[in-house]
């Protein structure tokens, strides 16, 4: 099942140059042999107009070093590629106020944002006296931090889209409403507009690849698919959802894998699957982080950390949640979906831990380490403070959470206190504090505890052979073309649990 998504009219050529620029603080130093697909664009205003004024789609190659300003609304047509070398900044101008002023990008081709670690992309919004930025000081005010005022609409991919992909790229302050196109999208004028929505039309599914990439600040979801072969790995999620919505919230007809993630102050959930009945979403969730999840959804039934509704399965191992609303759900019922796809669902290997073991009274809420009368059951080697109770008629549980367990399972970060962290209204920070370390310190439970190749007993890699589409795709399943500069860096599963190993093969953030 590998989506091949180039056609034979595109060329990439190689330029072999070498080029150092600084601006500021700013210095980008890239040494290696630089792509270009179709023509430069040299032109740093865009859309360009053509003689009657209407904007002329982009296509071609962003050069490395450069600065480019977003007007109004950019296209990039069906058969064209927009590719941006390493070291690009990309300046939306918006304020979020209306349609009009809050720019989208438009694919209806294929965008590759190639950044490298040392050489990053960004797509983000220009800082006015009227458009101000986010900082450290806005912990628990999403009314008034300027990271969920919506001002430009993300990346909204048209039904023959091939291919998304954005590499060490950040991308920030998402979530300008929906005009009067917003039905050819499926949603409603006046809607949040996802920071990235795919929904692929085509016999084909496009493919959607994000990796070692940083997420800061949306209106609603962040990355919203539909009908797509997917790959997100070694990804950070900051302050996504206002009031509502996810940092992943994956619809039917999805394949893939996201793993490696750190997600964290997220609205509702960190990670969520939902297909649709009768069509599948299979997506294997493994070795990602989720912490302070949760906190400002207020409305019953949502979770707060990893999720999965309708018809959606996978194989879900090795991740870590900590201080979140709730652990781990297998959805038998919530507020909008119906049953996970438990045929096809495997999970066992997560650590589940919150840094407090008692309700935390008045406007405050219990975290709790699995939701009740789910079909979620703690596994034989899952690290959590739940005790499985009696199997309903319907498949449901109805276990209880061990109050006295809560600091039982602590992974010991480097540098996060998870008890400090639960303590007062802590729990409901949303920025990442400066100098948090997720990999693990010497001694964590965390460490050994997960499923990897060439692992046996308690780490072996999963099966289960009455699973038709777990056999059929795999673990990890590599849908999407792999390896080159338009392909996807997969990460397997670790021993170790969590986005942050102690190989330091996964996620490479610092914060």
């Amino acid at each position: 099942m590998k989506n091949r998504f180039f056609e034979s009219g595109l060329v990439a050529l190689v330029a072999m140059s070498v080029i150092s620029c600084k601006k500021g603080d700013e210095h980008v130093d890239i040494s290696k042999p630089l792509v270009i697909v179709g023509q430069t664009i040299s032109d740093t205003i865009l859309p360009k107009k053509d003689g009657s004024g209407n904007p002329i789609p982009l296509k071609g190659t962003m050069l490395a070093g450069k600065t480019y300003h977003i007007m109004s609304d950019v296209t990039i047509n069906e058969g064209d590629t927009l590719y941006l070398q390493p070291g690009v900044k990309v300046l939306i101008h918006g304020d979020g106020k209306s349609p009009v002023t809050s720019p989208a990008i438009y694919v209806n081709g294929a965008l590759v944002s190639d950044g490298t670690k040392d050489a990053q992309n960004w797509f983000t919004v220009a800082e006015t006296s009227t458009v101000k930025k986010s900082d450290a000081t806005y912990k628990d005010d999403a009314a008034n931090d300027p990271a969920f005022k919506g001002y430009w609409g993300g990346f909204q991919c048209g039904g023959n889209a091939k291919l998304l992909l954005l590499r060490w790229s950040h991308i920030e302050y998402t979530g300008g409403a929906w005009g009067t196109n917003a039905p050819d999208y499926g949603a409603a004028s006046g809607d949040a507009r996802f920071t990235i929505y795919m929904n692929s039309k085509s016999a084909t599914p496009g493919s959607l690849i994000v990796e070692d990439s940083w997420f800061y600040g949306s209106k609603d979801d962040g990355i919203r698919p539909n009908n797509v072969y997917m790959s997100l790995m070694r990804n950070t999620f900051t302050k996504m959802g206002a009031t509502g919505g996810e940092s992943v919230n994956i619809k039917d007809g999805v394949i893939g894998d996201m793993a490696y993630n750190l997600t964290y102050g997220i609205a509702t959930n960190g990670l969520k699957t939902s297909g649709s009945t009768g069509k599948s979403c299979l997506v294997n969730i493994y070795n990602n982080t989720v912490v302070n999840c949760g906190f400002r959804q207020t409305k019953a039934t949502r979770n707060g950390s990893i999720n999965t509704e309708t018809n959606a399965g996978g194989y879900i191992f090795n991740n870590i949640i900590v201080n979140c609303k709730a652990g781990l759900r297998i959805s038998f019922h919530s507020e909008k979906g119906r049953p996970s796809d438990t045929l096809n669902t495997l999970y066992n290997n997560n650590l589940t831990a919150i840094g407090r073991g008692k309700p935390m009274g008045g406007a405050e809420q219990y975290m709790v380490f699995i939701e009740p009368n789910q079909f979620t059951l703690k596994q034989s080697y899952d690290l959590n403070g739940y005790i499985n109770g009696d199997i309903a008629a319907d498949g449901t549980n109805n276990g209880t959470n061990v109050a006295n367990d809560s600091l039982k399972y602590d992974p010991m970060f480097v540098n996060y206190d998870m008890a400090a962290m639960s303590i007062d209204r802590n729990y409901r920070i949303y920025q990442i504090p400066a100098g948090a370390d997720f990999h693990l310190k010497s001694g964590s439970p965390a460490i050994g505890a997960g499923v990897y190749v060439g692992g046996t007993g308690k780490n072996a890699i999963p099966a289960k052979p009455t699973a038709p589409l777990l056999n059929q795709y795999g673990f990890p399943m590599k849908v999407v073309t792999a390896g080159g500069t338009f392909g996807a860096n997969i990460t397997a599963p670790n021993r170790d649990l969590g986005a942050f190993p102690t190989d330091k093969s996964g996620n490479q953030h610092t914060y």
